[in-house]
Parts: C-alpha cells; structure tokens; sequence
C-alpha cells in the first residue's frame, strides 16, 4: 500500500522499470496501487498522470481500450502539458494497436504541439511516433525525415529513446536502399537495448535486424535474431510480434535451404494466425516473405 508521495514516486520508478523488463502485469498492478493513493490524496495532477500510464500499460496487456474515453475526456478537462501530451500519445498508441493509422497519427501530432511546453525528450517521442505512423502506410522517405528530426532533438542518442528512434530509423534506411546506414544504427540501438534491459524495445530491434540481414543476404544472423525475438514475444505476450518472428524465421530459413525448417515455422504461423488458411505453409515457401512484411503496420 502506497501511504505518501515519496512511496508513490518510488512506485513510479518500479513500473517504469518493469515495463522496460516486459513485466507488464507487475507494472499494472504497482500502477493501480499508485492511482488508488492520487485518487484518496486529492492530487489530481498525480491522479490524471498515473490515469495515463494505467492505460498505456493496460493496452499494452490488450485490456486497455476501456480507458480511451477516459483519457479524451482528461484532453479537454485540463490545460496541464504533460497530462495532456501523456493522453494524447497514449490515444495515439490505442490507434495504433487498433491499425487505424490515420486516427494515431491525428494523436501524434497533437502529442507532439503539446510537447513544444514540455522538454526535448517528449518532443522526440512524439516525432517517433508520428514517424512511426508515416511508415505504416509506407511513406519511408518521409519518415526518415521525422525520426532524423527527432534523434536531432536529444542530447544523447545514447539513451532508451535515443536507441528506439534509432531501430526505427535503421529500419527504413535498409528499407530505402541505404543498408550500411541502417545496418549500424540497428546493430547500436540493440546493444543500447541490451544493456539497458530494455527486454520489449530489444524484441522489437531484433525483428527489425533481422529483417534487415534478410534485405542484405545474411540469412544465418537473420535467423538467429528472429528466433532470439519469437522467445521474447512468446514471454510477452505479443501476439504481433510472434507473428512477424515466424514470418521472418521462415524466410531465414527459406533463404538457408532449410525447407523443413522453413515449413515447420510456416505452420506455426498458419495454425496460430490464419487457421482456416491450411495453403498458407506451402504457399509461403514460395513466394518472397519480405514483400508481405511491414514490421511497423
């Protein structure tokens, strides 16, 4: 039980660490904790702050759309920056788990107008994010002019957000033909990852890695990273995740000669993803997997 700010604070640190770690069921319930206290102490910047993360969190474990009207309701009831920029991205992140690019992308740029009252660090998530949405529907060259903006903002590109811009951003230059870029900045922003501890981040630079090695012909490293992120997604729970892994590992495999391998990983894509499809196996040992992926749509 959470009795006074200084335990809220530090409750604060534990959930953001635990959701870095992928422990997202610990995070929810430290941050149910924390609101509960905000709600009993009357602190409504505490309280509306902490509503945010609870729902940020809770999409994250698929239970979070419940709390959407909750944070609209909180853009027009207060003027605070940070609230309204937390509810605004959080919107944003709800759009984008529902693949309703259009609508996040709205959220986005409102997160980011009311990042300019904030610090740099908010304003450079906000322009990822923005970015993010630019490269679902495919539009990579703009997208790379977004993240580049955002990784100008920071005063590092050694940090959590540095190295998260930084996979996205290598993502789309291996995507638009600039593979050594791309391949440096992916090869970084992991190790950042990795040391940071940074377990869901790490998952999702390992797909994009991977799908990077496949663009430039290292399908043994490609494949080796793809099954390094399926363990991840099936530890977390990430349903999007386990799907692109599988898409990747078969065509790693496709590329190796490992045909058996390929089939295997294409089944499991198949028995848990497209049920009714039982031609999808074969038909996937067919074709170039890598013109049926985008990993950020």
């Amino acid at each position: 039980m959470i009795l006074n700010l200084e335990e809220f604070q530090a409750a604060r640190v534990r959930w953001t660490a635990a959701v870095e770690a992928g422990r997202l069921d610990e995070a929810l319930v430290l941050v149910e904790e924390a609101l509960a206290w905000a709600d009993a102490s009357g602190e409504e910047l505490l309280r509306d702050r902490t509503l945010c993360n609870r729902a940020a969190i809770a999409l994250e474990l698929g239970c979070g759309a419940a709390h959407v009207p909750a944070l609209r309701t909180l853009l027009v009831r207060t003027s605070d920056p940070e609230n309204t920029y937390l509810a605004a991205y959080t919107i944003a992140r709800h759009y984008e788990l529902q693949k309703d690019h259009r609508k996040g992308l709205f959220y986005a740029q409102l997160a980011r107008d009311r990042a300019t009252a904030l610090d740099e660090n908010r304003q450079a998530a906000s322009l990822n994010y923005i970015a993010n949405f630019l490269v679902a529907e495919s539009r990579f060259d703009e997208a790379i002019a977004v993240y580049a903006e955002a990784l100008a903002l920071l005063p590092s590109r050694d940090s959590l957000r540095g190295a998260v811009i930084g996979y996205n951003l290598g993502y789309c230059n291996v995507l638009t033909g600039r593979s050594r870029d791309g391949l440096g900045l992916l090869y970084a922003s992991l190790r950042s990852l990795l040391r940071r501890g940074a377990a869901v981040h790490a998952m999702k630079a390992r797909l994009d890695l991977a799908f990077a090695l496949l663009e430039t012909g290292r399908a043994r490293p490609a494949g080796r990273h793809a099954a390094q992120a399926l363990a991840l997604a099936e530890r977390c729970a990430d349903r999007d995740a386990k799907k692109n892994a599988l898409y990747l590992l078969g065509a790693a495999a496709v590329a190796t000669g490992d045909r058996v391998g390929a089939r295997r990983h294409f089944e499991r894509l198949q028995q848990g993803f497209y049920p009714e499809a039982d031609y999808l196996p074969e038909l996937l040992l067919h074709v170039d997997v890598r013109e049926l992926v985008n990993l950020k749509a």
